[in-house]
């Protein structure tokens, strides 16, 4: 029972043979123009020993050019110079096979039959070279510009059209930088994280920073809370950071006054718009500070209350409270309370009406 081999077996072997085959070729067109170089050489008084490496100084120079350029290529210079060289030695290497034909006296034909050989080497090589600077583009990212298949009759019946694609395509290649090698995108630098934080803190209220960083660590003291602020740009001391968490005593100042008649106390602000508001204050002992807060000026006439007025109510209940804190509870209140009446309104603009 016969097996079919391998896809890379038939791979293996017809690589093999195209490289056997093009070592074949070579060397018998080598060895020809060798032979009428030789001659030539000779017929010139060159001693024999040289005359026998006279193919080697044309035709082998001719093709380690060649190699210098496939050299050139795949480090990315220009091989112009090289090439230039394997032309130049191989048409200095056909002109002497040219001379020898002549010495014969055959004629034209002598002159195709002697000079062909090194012809066919030079595009022999020429050939392989093309294929390596391909594979060399390529590993480069290099996308050349192929021919479009139009067919003969494309050509012959529909030449102008045909060309003005070419052209088109042509242009567009050269402008879009596919014929340019790739280049690798260079990682972005990871910024430290620290710099983040410092942009996120220097577009906050430094009171909601510490705010944050006090609820983050409840086990650190001012002192601790400010020196790790310092670190991110907020510049505060203790004392701010007592009277923004509220933990700031209040002295009590007792003083001695003359007696004065009795007379009408001038009511606060908050009292003016209800002159009951002390009288009947929600009791706020067991609030947190901050609802205490709150509660106290939604009571008083509302979150535009002012400080001085919640303060005194608080006070009188027992929760004395620094001003600045109470400004700072009254501002967070105002942008949730406007916050959710954005997220309420929003809601009601996407119903679907009958």
């Amino acid at each position: 029972m016969t097996t079919t081999p391998p896809n890379w077996a038939h791979r293996t072997a017809a690589t093999i043979g195209r490289h056997a085959a093009m070592a074949l070729v070579r060397t018998a067109a080598a060895a020809m123009a060798g032979w009428s170089l030789y001659v030539v050489a000779r017929h010139y008084s060159v001693p024999q020993g040289l005359a026998l490496a006279a193919g080697l100084v044309f035709d082998g120079v001719a093709y380690m050019t060649l190699r210098l350029a496939s050299d050139a290529v795949r480090a990315g210079r220009s091989a112009a110079g090289p090439i230039a060289a394997t032309l130049g030695m191989a048409a200095i290497s056909i002109y002497l096979n040219l001379v020898h034909a002549r010495f014969t006296g055959g004629g034209r034909p002598a002159e195709v039959l002697y000079a062909s050989p090194a012809v066919g080497l030079l595009v022999v090589s020429t050939l392989a070279w093309s294929a390596e600077r391909a594979a060399a583009r390529a590993d480069r990212g290099e996308t050349p510009m192929r021919m479009p298949a139009y067919g003969a009759l494309g050509w012959v019946l529909a030449g102008g059209k045909a060309l003005e694609a070419l052209k088109d395509k042509a242009e567009k290649h050269v402008t879009s930088g596919a014929s340019m090698p790739h280049q690798p995108a260079s990682p972005v630098g990871r910024r430290d994280h620290r710099a983040l934080l410092r942009e996120r803190f220097a577009a906050m209220d430094p009171a909601e920073a510490v705010e944050i960083a006090a609820s983050s660590h409840p086990d650190m003291s001012h002192a601790e809370l400010v020196e790790m602020l310092a670190t991110y740009g907020i510049t505060v001391n203790q004392l701010d950071v007592a009277l923004i968490l509220g933990e700031a005593a209040v002295p009590t100042i007792t003083l001695d006054r003359v007696p004065q008649p009795a007379a009408t106390p001038a009511p606060a602000i908050g009292a003016q718009m209800r002159p009951d508001a002390t009288a009947h204050a929600p009791q706020v002992t067991g609030l947190s500070k901050a609802d205490a807060i709150t509660a106290m000026a939604r009571h008083l006439g509302g979150l535009d209350t002012p400080a001085d007025a919640i303060a005194t109510a608080l006070a009188q209940q027992g929760r004395p409270t620094d001003t600045a804190y109470i400004r700072h509870r009254l501002s967070k209140a105002r942008r949730a309370a406007k916050a959710a009446q954005q997220q309420a309104e929003k809601s009601a603009g996407t119903g679907f009406y009958p």
